[in-house]
C-alpha cells in the first residue's frame, strides 16, 4: 500500500518511476524507493553510456538529478544508485565544499548501504565483497577487481567481444560502429584514438569492444 501511494502522489514529478522496481534485487527495492521519496530527486533510468555507469547533478532550476544506466543487472545497478545517492546527500550536508569522492562522500555512501548489508537481503558472497569495499570505496565501482568480478556474475548474458582492459596497447577494437586504437590508461579509462577522425577518447577499461587486424 505505502509502495502505491508514493507512486500515485509522485507521479506527476517523474513518469519514470512507473518502473523502478524492475531494475533492482526485489529485496531491496523498497529501500532503494524510500531513498528517492525521501531525497526528492529526478531519477531516471538511462540509456547506455561507455563513459559511465550512473551519475549526479544539481542545478537551482532543475533540483537533484541521479541516473543509471538501463542495462545493468540489479546487483550493478543497485551499486552504481547508492553510488549516486551519496553524492546527493553528500551535497545536501557540505555542497561543493568537499571533494566529489572524498571522505565525506566516502562516509554517505558507506551509510546508505549499511542497512542492505545483509544475507537474508543480497547474496552473501557479494555482502562480503561490498564490505571491504566500502571500507574505501573508490570513485568508480570499477577500480575496485573484487567487486566487478562478482557484480558481473549476475549478469544474465556475457557480453559481446572483450574487455579493453586485456588488449595490449595499440591493439585496434571497434566500438559503436566506430574503430579504435588503445592507448594508454588514464585512472579507469584508456586514451584511444578514433582511427578515421584521429580524435582522442576515453573509453572505460572494463568496457566489451571487438577486436581487430589493423593493416
Amino acid at each position: 500500500m505505502r509502495r502505491t501511494f508514493f507512486m500515485a502522489k509522485n507521479r506527476m514529478k517523474n513518469k519514470k518511476i512507473d518502473s523502478f522496481f524492475d531494475h533492482f534485487p526485489p529485496k531491496v527495492a523498497e529501500y532503494c524507493f524510500q531513498l528517492w521519496h525521501d531525497y526528492s530527486f529526478d531519477f531516471i533510468v538511462s540509456k547506455s553510456r561507455d563513459s559511465k555507469l550512473g551519475d549526479y547533478r544539481f542545478s537551482p532550476a532543475k533540483g537533484h538529478q541521479v541516473t543509471v544506466n538501463h542495462n545493468l543487472n540489479p546487483y550493478a545497478f543497485l551499486v552504481t544508485y547508492i553510488h549516486e545517492v551519496a553524492h546527493l546527500t553528500t551535497y545536501l550536508a557540505h555542497k561543493n565544499k568537499v571533494l566529489p569522492h572524498g571522505q565525506e562522500w566516502k562516509t554517505e555512501f558507506y551509510q546508505l548501504f549499511e542497512p542492505i548489508l545483509d544475507e537474508d537481503l543480497l547474496p552473501a558472497e557479494l555482502v562480503k565483497v561490498l564490505r571491504a569495499y566500502l571500507q574505501n570505496p573508490a570513485a568508480s565501482s570499477n577500480g575496485y577487481q573484487p567487486l566487478v568480478d562478482i557484480l558481473k556474475s549476475f549478469d544474465a548474458e556475457p557480453p559481446a567481444g572483450t574487455p579493453l582492459i586485456e588488449l595490449e596497447e595499440g591493439a585496434a577494437f571497434a566500438l559503436k560502429n566506430l574503430r579504435f586504437i588503445k592507448g594508454k590508461l588514464r585512472r579507469t579509462r584508456y586514451i584511444c584514438k578514433e582511427i578515421n577522425s584521429g580524435r582522442n577518447y576515453l573509453v572505460a577499461k572494463h568496457a566489451y569492444v571487438l577486436p581487430f587486424e589493423n593493416s
